[in-house]
């Protein structure tokens, strides 16, 4: 049965809060990083720090809700409620102080989207959004841009060591370049997604994400107004590839990938 939203998104909004001040207190100090295997693949103190900050405050607030987290896994309750935390989406940019980084904290309610919140922690932005209740940026009501996909901007991402895709998402950033504004690479998905949702790029695609890079983004970007799919215009499951953008790109959008 569903709960009350709104005892879900507040609690999700302060946990959000919570995570920005740890993160920002410890932007400004040295960061000593390890890998999880490959080079560029990094992890912090205080990626754990949070990661269980927010799944500590999540299982005492809700300690029947299922809970998957970057860091520490999935605590596998039998739950219609399933919270996906990834504490800090943009890890190495985090690492070397680039401005593009954020938590992202999402809630699926019978596996589908149900709220969404990310906190983009340099520039101080939180985004939110719960079902049928619309998208916001700092408490103010934001949507997907009008534009057509020749007067698009376009944002992406890839693994740098996953190899089977970086050949295919290059190609497709070269045929996107020859036919609108051209495509940016920030490093921090949830953000990428948001910021097709506030209207400021017309779409985003990235291969092989983990459910806790877009559970958040993918309501924020629907309540927004805009569509999200995979590669193949099918309804986005966690699939290999999402396709997300303000809706009227889409079908554009979608002929450019697959063709490439």
């Amino acid at each position: 049965m569903l709960k009350n939203t709104d005892n879900l998104l507040d609690n999700a909004l302060e946990i959000a809060d919570l995570a920005y001040n740890v993160i920002s207190d410890a932007s400004s100090q040295r960061k000593n990083f390890n890998s999880k295997g490959e080079i560029s693949n990094l992890i912090t103190k205080t990626d754990l720090e949070v990661d269980k900050l927010i799944t500590n405050f999540l299982s005492e607030k809700f300690p029947e809700h299922n809970i998957v987290s970057e860091e520490q896994g999935n605590n596998k309750k039998n739950s219609d409620y399933c919270w996906y935390i990834d504490p800090i989406d943009g890890t190495n940019n985090f690492v070397h102080n680039y401005p593009s980084y954020a938590t992202s904290i999402g809630l699926f309610y019978l596996n589908k989207p149900l709220l969404g919140v990310v906190y983009d922690i340099p520039n101080n932005e939180k985004f939110y959004a719960i079902k049928n209740e619309g998208s916001y940026c700092n408490n103010k009501r934001i949507s997907v841009s009008q534009n057509d996909f020749s007067n698009g901007l376009y944002v992406t991402g890839f693994i740098p060591y996953d190899e089977k895709y970086i050949d295919k998402n290059l190609q497709v950033i070269k045929n996107i370049n020859l036919n609108s504004h051209g495509v940016r690479r920030l490093g921090a998905a949830s953000l990428d997604m948001c910021h097709v949702a506030k209207g400021i790029v017309e779409g985003f695609w990235e291969y092989n994400l983990q459910p806790w890079d877009t559970a958040a983004g993918n309501i924020i970007i629907s309540e927004a107004g805009g569509k999200i799919t995979d590669d193949a215009n099918n309804p986005y499951n966690f699939n290999k590839c999402i396709v997300a953008s303000n809706s009227l790109v889409h079908n554009d959008f979608i002929n450019i990938i697959s063709k490439s």
